[in-house]
């Protein structure tokens, strides 16, 4: 009898590896897109900026909400690693599809899907909601002060 070895997909950039693999071992579908304007014709199409493979989650947004352009989403994820982590090799922006009121699984307690955006508290300690709010409305280019 030949063993079956499992060899699991490649992760593609917009994809989470925590949760693929969590809902891979619960049997469940993981769903991403692979570009903001993909979330954005969802309706439950949610922005999640996470660092450390998975470890941290920044913020979590629903697609609809964003104004800015996935550049100006990567830069954000890039400052807010930048500031509390700061190792941009192991941060990602993913898109995916979750329910509103859903959590999103992840180191610091994970996030949640609301109406509007959501930011870790120990961020909003920070005095960032207003800037992240801003770069995601597209009404400031980054995070940095000179902007």
């Amino acid at each position: 009898m030949k063993k079956r070895i499992l060899k699991p997909e490649p992760l593609l950039p917009h994809e989470s590896g925590l949760r693929k693999l969590e809902a891979e071992a619960a049997g469940h579908d993981y769903f991403s897109f692979a570009s903001l304007s993909a979330a954005q014709s969802d309706p439950e199409g949610v922005v999640i900026l996470e660092g450390d493979e998975g470890g941290q989650i920044y913020a979590v947004c629903p697609a609809s909400l964003v104004k800015c352009s996935e550049e100006a989403l990567q830069q954000l994820l890039a400052d807010i690693d930048a500031l509390v982590w700061n190792d941009l090799t192991s941060a990602r922006l993913c898109f995916e599809r979750r329910a509103i009121g859903s959590g999103v699984s992840g180191g610091m307690g994970g996030g949640l899907v609301r109406n509007s955006l959501w930011l870790h508290p120990k961020l909003e300690k920070l005095g960032l909601f207003e800037k992240v709010e801003a770069v995601i409305e597209g009404r400031r280019s980054r995070l940095a002060a000179t902007q």
